[in-house]
């Protein structure tokens, strides 16, 4: 039996170094072979295996593998993992004995070794901890097999793969998510239910397994001060007892959703109470969209509670002042530190969820109605959730602003960045919300706001209900409150517009110059040249940063007409002579992002400045490189750069020699090949930018006959040819010598 028994384990931990698809359908048909003992044994080994607990590695790849890069691996992991796969089956089995796993505190996340430690923790967590009895200290967690996978799966989601592994970088994006974001979606909607009449899958799970029970208080000493571990408010304590014992309500949710309980504390917990300071890094942008699942699903499962009778309504009215504790202080920490490129709108799109839990309302969900259509509403729910979240609505918007006042506005990246600010002012205008807020600023005039606690995070549910009166308390700030339509605001909103008016005037102008330019350019070309250029359109940075240019100013427009309308801020005239005295920077020294020969303070950067050195901008990426167009065949831009680049690496002595010739070869080969230039970007290998450089010689580019023009230009000659002489082959020679024809006229 000894033998058999050790052949398992042994088997078992042998498949861990297997090929994925091969070790997960053997470890199927093994783990239904092994028995109670043997799976509590190998039970920790697959977990840290799975999440490369103790190296901090892939583990099996559920944070880099996608449905794109490996369709097969992805539907195997998915299946492994799901709800009702095999690692929950073993789970579930582990329960039956009251196995318990341990984690220490130093492999938690460090918010939540410090939560744990200073006695800020929920009741939810007092049934966990192994104690030593000599030092009275908190050394660990005694989980049951659920709790240990959940709990492991949650710290999986900090680690940095997007740094510690550059490969990572490449599915950390919208359009790439991975099995880990799908598995979150998975769980999330599983044991958060969001309809009062669902059920967690599978049913019936051993109910008794975290059965209320009386709990001595203990006088545990942590290792930091205060002295003695603080017992939370959240649970309710009669002092006066003589037995010193936690009363809990005799219908506890724990008998009845007691993995409802775990998920919610431990992704809250977990994934809200990451460490974002300046001395880590920042989390990856998967990191923020699962937590924004986390957040709207939390919402589906809160809002149903006024209409849910069962012993889960307890959990759904706590869910919600659980996010709001730690929620502020990540989200302000992230939106400080992220930066401000097209990643951004993930972090916006967090806060946007969070604030409008009217859009997950059961209530939509029966109705199923279009969720873009969906607006505040002055449910009494919705009012006293603005009320105990005032800071999250007012504070983040009057902390992100002076981030985008130092952006140049003339540059199409930025703008579109201002754009999605204008996209939460939308939110903010929603009908009645404005007035809600300014109410909410108003009850609270002249006093100075603090916040929640958790050890408070059952206000919500007793003294703030009774009362009428909503408390923040415990987390106080250090730059005190700012009104969001206070008199300072709309100061700063007013100078924030007329900073984008002058932008959009100077924008105009600068179109209007290079469309002038543009047209005499062009009527100096001769008949041929026209041609040639309407046929082979250019692909120019000019061409490209033209077609910028033109979309610029009504995104402008749109911002100054909706940032007004929500301060009730007039949008400024300014004209072109205003533009001259109210900028004297104008006419300082042109500067150089790249220079760095003298230091340059970027932050003392007005945008005048920054749109006087626009037009000494130099083109710094490489033609060939530029994006896909709309006029471009994507699959022969493609297939023609490849052929491009082994003809450069082949004959680029060649190349470069008939680029430097002064006879009519060389004018040819000017007309045909792309000139010498230095390429300039920022590279983000291990989430840090870092300029980089490289010299180009003159090259050959086949991108030109990848646009629809050209194509259709070939087809005509092909049918002229096969039309005349019965061949294709006739109309491609003869379309070959028009163009080197055109070429040759064009080279003088």
């Amino acid at each position: 039996m000894t033998q058999y028994y050790d052949k398992n384990v042994n088997r078992v931990l042998e498949l861990l170094n297997y090929p994925i698809l091969e070790r997960c359908n053997e470890l199927k048909i093994l783990f239904n072979e092994c028995n109670i003992h043997e799976l509590q044994d190998i039970f920790p080994n697959v977990v840290q295996s799975v999440f490369g607990i103790g190296n901090r590695g892939i583990g099996w790849g559920l944070r880099t593998t996608t449905k794109k890069n490996a369709p097969q691996f992805f539907d195997t992991l998915f299946e492994f993992f799901a709800p009702m796969g095999p690692i929950f089956q073993i789970c579930y089995r582990l329960l039956n004995d009251a196995i318990k796993f341990e984690i220490n505190l130093d492999q938690l996340p460090h918010k939540i070794n410090e939560m744990i430690q200073t006695g800020q923790y929920s009741i939810f967590y007092a049934d966990l901890f192994n104690v030593d009895t000599f030092r009275r200290q908190v050394i660990s967690l005694s989980l049951n097999a659920f709790d240990y996978y959940i709990l492991h799966f949650c710290i999986y989601a900090t680690f940095p793969l997007h740094k510690m592994y550059p490969a990572a970088l490449q599915v950390h994006n919208e359009h790439m998510k991975t099995v880990y974001f799908f598995l979150t979606a998975e769980y999330l909607c599983n044991f958060l239910p969001c309809r009062p009449d669902s059920v967690v899958m599978p049913p019936n799970i051993c109910p008794t397994v975290k059965a209320p029970q009386p709990m001595p208080i203990q006088p545990l000493q942590p290792k930091r001060s205060p002295k003695y571990l603080k017992i939370p408010s959240a649970s309710v304590y009669d002092a006066s007892s003589s037995n010193t014992q936690f009363i809990r309500n005799t219908v506890s949710p724990r008998v009845h959703a007691w993995r409802t309980e775990s998920v919610l504390h431990f992704f809250i917990d977990t994934w809200l109470r990451y460490d974002v300071d300046e001395t880590r890094d920042l989390p990856s942008s998967e990191f923020i969209r699962v937590v924004r699942i986390l957040i709207k699903q939390t919402h589906s499962f809160a809002n149903s509670a006024y209409i849910d009778e069962t012993p889960m309504v307890t959990l759904r009215k706590l869910a919600q002042p659980m996010m709001r504790v730690p929620f502020y202080p990540f989200l302000k920490s992230t939106m400080g530190r992220w930066p401000l490129d097209s990643s951004f709108s993930v972090v916006l799109e967090l806060w946007l969820s969070y604030i409008q839990p009217w859009r997950y309302g059961f209530d939509w969900q029966l109705q199923k109605s279009n969720e873009n259509n969906i607006e505040f509403s002055s449910d009494n729910r919705y009012q006293t959730f603005i009320l105990d979240n005032l800071i999250i609505y007012t504070q983040i918007f009057v902390h992100i602003l002076p981030r985008f006042e130092r952006l140049d506005f003339t540059s199409l990246p930025n703008v579109i960045m201002l754009h999605r600010l204008v996209k939460v002012s939308k939110v903010f205008n929603q009908t009645g919300l404005p007035a809600k807020l300014l109410q909410a600023e108003q009850s609270f005039g002249g006093n100075y706001l603090k916040y929640d606690s958790p050890r408070k995070q059952n206000t919500f549910l007793c003294a703030a209900n009774s009362t009428g009166s909503y408390e923040w308390d415990n987390l106080h700030y250090d730059d005190g409150y700012t009104p969001m339509f206070g008199d300072a605001m709309q100061n700063t909103i007013t100078k924030f517009l007329k900073t984008i008016c002058i932008a959009r005037d100077q924008v105009i102008k600068e179109i209007i110059a290079k469309t002038e330019e543009n047209e005499e350019r062009y009527k100096s070309f001769g008949i041929f040249k026209r041609i040639f250029n309407k046929i082979f359109e250019e692909m120019s940075c000019d061409v490209q940063k033209m077609k910028e240019c033109n979309k610029i100013p009504d995104i402008l427009e749109s911002a100054m007409n909706t940032l007004g309308g929500m301060f009730n801020v007039d949008v400024p005239d300014i004209s072109g002579e205003e533009i001259d005295t109210s900028s004297p920077n104008c006419t300082q020294a042109n500067f150089s992002l790249y220079d760095d020969s003298n230091y340059l303070d970027v932050s003392h950067i007005s945008p005048f400045q920054m749109m006087n050195n626009l037009a000494n901008i130099k083109a710094s990426v490489d033609p060939a490189l530029l994006p896909i167009q709309t006029y471009e065949c994507a699959f022969l831009v493609r297939l023609l750069h490849r052929l491009s680049c082994k003809m450069n690496e082949k004959f680029h002595q060649e190349i470069e020699a008939l680029w430097y010739r002064s006879d009519i070869k060389g004018k040819l080969a000017r007309r045909i090949f792309y000139g010498p230039m230095t390429a300039q970007w920022f590279d983000k290998p291990y989430g840090e930018s870092a300029l980089c450089e490289q010299q180009l010689p003159p090259r050959l580019s086949l991108r030109y006959f990848a646009s629809y023009q050209c194509l259709f230009f070939v087809a005509i000659f092909c049918i002229i040819g096969y039309i005349k002489c019965h061949t294709v082959i006739i109309g491609v020679i003869t379309a070959i010598m028009v163009l080197l024809t055109f070429l040759y006229m064009c080279s003088f």
